[in-house]
């Protein structure tokens, strides 16, 4: 039940939701997108949302710490997932600290502020980086995915100082960028020493309560054959005929499905919140002549596994090893199997963890009947639940359209994830009268 301090707090920020609004719209115009692998980010974009970030919540009191993360000075351990040789200058982290007035517990608000590329410009409705409105929705890449959750989290901020809240416990602040790619951003600021005694990242989650995602893993496989004149009979190749790259490549994406097909169905690879393991071909490149036998395929694969899951590398050579054993051709040409140098450890809470209860009551006293959830994918909660060892949940509004193009958010979603943000924050970190 809402106490008069809480319900005065969510009438200011319904009266004010225009500034969440045009916090959003502000942060959506920021072009802050991933960059390639073997690109840089380039134009101030990037550090001028972060210097917007920086001001809102310095006008609050918060003591704001800013670096770039240098990737090659990242300790790299199982299920990092560093990538040592990126370049992410020009993309600062910004993580700011709001003393609490007293001996309240220590919460982390974590966002990433990078956001995956428009793609074509024809298949969007309104200008990707416009932040428009539209039927009471904001469209824009970022808006939901997840400009909207940074919007939410330092506005939800800026309006408990607002109602003259007092909290007790220490707030701090993290707008990160690389989770579209890395999460090295969370993880600099983890090994920079910022911790809490729990987390929230406002990813869009339906309005539910998310408290486990999946890891990841990823490779190549390259497939070996035996080039040859298409439109000739060839001999059997132990008399030096042709072999078809494509053909022997087949059995090894067969081998990912019957993989994925025996995941499902095995006890260890179920989860309350989660879809099983599975591992899926993803991109396929090969040959170079319509007449000519291919003499090599590569396969690009991705695995997805539930966090119990410690060996799925170990169990994709092991089915990768099976198939070249039987058979003769690749038995003396065998496939090489390549993994990249980084994998994604996954992650996952007990929904009974305290911050996940206090989530899950705040969302329901603002009308939401919410659940606890998983994700099939991968968040920055990663390296907070892992290596920093706090427990890590997220709220917001509906994922739908992250990624697609028309990507929004509607106004009342955008609203109502700052008053459950808020309403955790003041519960959590407790108030100097108590």
């Amino acid at each position: 039940m809402l106490n008069q301090q809480e319900q005065k707090l969510l009438k200011i920020i319904d009266q004010n939701q225009n500034e969440i609004v045009a916090c959003l719209q502000k942060l959506i115009n920021y072009k802050t997108i991933t960059p390639q692998d073997d690109d840089v980010a380039r134009g101030d974009d990037y550090k001028n949302l972060q210097n917007y970030i920086t001001s809102i919540i310095k006008d609050i009191g918060f003591e704001v710490d800013t670096w770039e993360v240098d990737a090659s000075k990242l300790p790299t351990f199982p299920g990092s997932g560093v990538k040592q040789d990126r370049d992410l200058s020009n993309m600062p982290v910004v993580a700011g600290k709001l003393k609490g007035k007293g001996l309240g517990k220590s919460l982390i608000l974590n966002g990433h502020y990078d956001v995956v590329p428009p793609g074509l410009r024809k298949n969007w409705k309104y200008d990707p980086f416009g932040g428009e409105i539209k039927d009471k929705k904001i469209f824009g890449r970022g808006s939901n995915d997840m400009k909207g959750g940074i919007a939410a989290m330092v506005q939800a901020i800026k309006f408990i100082k607002k109602a003259e809240i007092e909290l007790a416990g220490d707030v701090i602040v993290q707008t990160v960028p690389e989770e579209e790619a890395s999460c090295m951003g969370t993880l600099s600021c983890c090994q920079r020493g910022y911790t809490a005694d729990a987390a929230i990242i406002p990813e869009p989650t339906g309005m539910n309560v998310l408290v486990a995602v999946r890891g990841g893993a990823y490779g190549k496989i390259t497939v070996f054959g035996r080039a040859g004149h298409a439109e000739l009979t060839q001999p059997h190749w132990k008399e030096g005929g042709a072999v078809n790259a494509i053909t022997k490549a087949m059995k090894i994406i067969q081998a990912f499905e019957d993989l994925t097909k025996e995941w499902k169905a095995r006890s260890d690879k179920q989860h309350k919140y989660l879809d099983p393991d599975k591992i899926m071909a993803t991109v396929i490149n090969g040959g170079e002549w319509v007449v000519t036998y291919p003499e090599k395929v590569e396969i690009e694969f991705g695995c997805q596994f539930i966090p119990a899951t410690k060996n799925a590398i170990n169990e994709i050579s092991d089915a990768v090893n099976k198939v070249t054993l039987n058979d003769d051709w690749m038995k003396e040409n065998p496939p090489k199997l390549e993994f990249h140098d980084q994998w994604w450890y996954g992650a996952e809470i007990s929904e009974k963890e305290p911050i996940a209860q206090l989530g899950f009551e705040a969302l329901k006293e603002i009308g939401y009947s919410p659940k606890f959830m998983g994700f099939g994918s991968l968040t920055d909660c990663i390296h907070l639940i892992n290596y920093s060892k706090i427990p890590t949940i997220s709220l917001g509004p509906k994922i739908k359209t992250a990624h697609m193009a028309n990507e929004l958010v509607s106004i009342k979603e955008l609203v109502d994830t700052t008053k459950a943000i808020a309403l955790s924050i003041v519960r959590w970190c407790g108030t100097e009268n108590g």
